[in-house]
Order: C-alpha cells, then structure tokens, then sequence
C-alpha cells in the first residue's frame, strides 16, 4: 500500500476515533465540558469544530 494510502486511513482512523470519544461524550453528559479543565467549551468553538474535547484555554492541544 503506498504511503499516502496509509496516510489517509490513518487520518480516516483517527477522526473516527474522535467522534466514537465525542459520542461517549454526548451519552454522558460532559460533551460541552473541557475535558482538562471541566470548563464550558463555547458554542462558536463547537460550531467550527464539533469534535473539540477541550475549551480555548487550551491552545497545545488544538
């Protein structure tokens, strides 16, 4: 397989990922809260990113 395919299906893999860990998220309730800091997230940052798992506080882990 060549390198950019493998590339891919590991990009593919790991938005996947981040959407089963926002999913989880929704079922528990916490899908609006930083997971470091237990802060809200905002809405506008949700809008342009619905899978973020951590508010602006946060720049490194963009």
């Amino acid at each position: 397989m060549p390198e950019s395919t493998n590339e891919s299906v590991m990009a593919i893999e790991t938005t996947l990922n981040d959407v089963d860990r926002a999913l989880e998220r929704l079922r528990q309730g916490t899908y609006r809260e930083c997971q470091v800091c237990s802060t809200p997230i905002s809405e506008v940052d949700l809008e342009a990113n619905p899978l973020l798992a951590h508010c602006s506080a946060h720049p490194e882990l963009a």
